[in-house]
């Protein structure tokens, strides 16, 4: 299919995507990149028409840094999704910080489930395969986007799936040295 007639198929579609920003930061990251979150809007909007593009994610109130960085997202046209991030003692005593948006994120693609065609779910995450299944069984078109190698294996064989390598995205999503 050409260019021109993908354009006119994907605008035909009403497109909501679903990031999960932990996912897909420590996915990159583990790879060595950043995604350019600017640069991952545009291509989400340009290439499937997204209508909607959540982010989900923790949010630590005193963090001045991750303030300012979400004030970007915000402005780059994403619709914040943000958890408050609880810290978590383990046996050993360190801590890990978590913000646990399975969840929210779960709820937001079933409540607007009758606005959309095609979810665009950036995760790899396993817990999400019930959603997708059910999604593909309501006749939605469903397309994963993540780190191949931290992608669940049953995400990967659930039929009717769409699934793309975030890797084979980093020329496109990926941010430039100089700005790192």
């Amino acid at each position: 299919m050409n260019n021109k007639l993908r354009k006119v198929a994907n605008k035909k579609q009403v497109t909501f995507t679903f990031v999960d920003a932990s996912n897909i930061i420590y996915g990159t990251r583990n790879e060595g990149w950043k995604v350019d979150f600017k640069r991952l809007f545009k291509y989400l909007k340009e290439r499937y028409n997204s209508k909607k593009v959540y982010y989900f994610a923790g949010f630590d109130e005193k963090n001045i840094k991750q303030k300012k960085f979400y004030a970007v997202l915000k402005k780059f046209g994403f619709d914040l999704i943000l958890k408050p991030v609880k810290i978590y003692k383990q046996p050993d005593g360190t801590s890990v910080r978590k913000a646990n948006c399975d969840v929210d994120l779960t709820f937001y693609a079933m409540r607007d489930k009758d606005d959309f065609d095609r979810g665009i779910f950036l995760t790899g995450d396993g817990d999400f395969v019930i959603l997708f299944d059910y999604l593909i069984k309501q006749s939605k078109k469903v397309v994963v986007i993540a780190n191949a190698r931290r992608t669940a294996r049953e995400i990967k064989q659930l039929k009717g799936i769409e699934f793309n390598d975030l890797f084979v995205l980093k020329k496109a999503i990926g941010r430039n040295k100089k700005e790192r």
